[in-house]
């Protein structure tokens, strides 16, 4: 239940920055200290990176498979 009430809590900060820009107010708020651009980046960022590192571990066990089938077959 915790773990719930903490993703919906960040869901709904995330949110709320995200459509910060839609409202117009004067002064900044403390509550969300950065633009709302890298609440647009920061996913693109995240995804980016997570497909590097599934990419590269995938790369990483197809070589080693083969490198290992090419030692059974030669055996």
């Amino acid at each position: 239940m915790l773990r719930f009430v903490l993703v919906l809590g960040i869901f709904s900060y995330y949110t709320a920055w995200l459509l910060l820009p839609i409202f117009d107010l004067d002064g900044k708020l403390w509550l969300f200290p950065l633009p709302s651009l890298y609440a647009v980046l920061l996913p693109i960022v995240l995804l980016l990176c997570g497909a590097l590192i599934v990419g590269s571990s995938l790369g990483a066990l197809l070589l080693a498979s083969k490198r290992n089938a090419d030692y059974v077959h030669y055996k």
